[in-house]
């Protein structure tokens, strides 16, 4: 399994996963950083017609405003939660912050900025399923962040992409907690995310773990 990351020019991290002649993103980045993301899938050696997949962590624009163009692009199966699909096809607006309050009003004149193109969800999962990509990746939901935000466990290798369940700047770090919709559904979520095994652990924002992640992970959540 081949992943790479580059989260000052998409917004977030994006990751390749070589499936076995068959590739897999892990989310797009934000809108207009379409071809950035192909011309990095053929440096790499690939061909972008070979990318069948794109899981979406969970729906902010940050992740997946590249999302509908690279469809385009490469025709490829679009996978995510059944909770955020909503949000990715069109069928609910891009929310903004839900927290404080304060925050909240004064973004909703600018809640235009955060749209996205919508795009199709070909596959919604669910807590529990496993991607036949790469020998199999098991989905975990982890609410909180958004309603259907999600984990992908990568056994075979130990790895766990984490979406913004948590991020990786300077040490562990929550994600942004005005743009999360529930803190307490949130901070359970990285809990049960605790209570597996995996060696590596790759972030939407931040630099990779590439050794000791579940240690790690569950010294921070305090189940260690």
């Amino acid at each position: 399994m081949s992943r790479w990351w580059d989260q000052a020019d998409l917004g977030s991290n994006v990751y390749l996963i070589d499936a076995g002649g068959e590739l897999a993103l892990v989310d797009t980045g934000f809108r207009g950083r379409e071809l950035l993301i192909i011309d990095r899938v053929r440096r790499l050696g690939y061909s972008a017609s070979r990318i069948s997949s794109i899981v979406i962590t969970h729906h902010h624009t940050d992740h997946t405003g590249g999302l509908a163009g690279l469809v385009e692009i490469t025709g490829a199966r679009v996978v995510a939660h059944a909770a955020d699909a909503p949000y990715i096809d069109g069928r609910l607006p891009q929310p903004g912050p839900s927290r404080p309050s304060w925050l909240s009003r004064a973004a909703r004149p600018f809640q235009h900025l955060l749209a996205t193109r919508p795009a199709r969800v070909d596959i919604q999962v669910v807590d529990g399923d496993e991607l036949p990509l790469a020998g199999g990746i098991h989905i975990l939901h982890t609410p909180g962040h958004t309603p259907g935000s999600i984990c992908l466990i990568h056994k075979r290798s130990g790895t766990v992409f984490t979406g913004d369940l948590l991020a990786q700047r300077f040490g562990l770090k929550w994600p942004s907690i005005p743009f999360s919709v529930d803190v307490a559904q949130l901070r359970q979520s990285a809990r049960k995310l605790a209570g597996y095994e995996f060696k590596s652990a790759c972030f939407g924002h931040g630099s990779p773990i590439k050794a000791n992640a579940d240690r790690r992970i569950r010294r921070f959540t305090g189940l260690d």
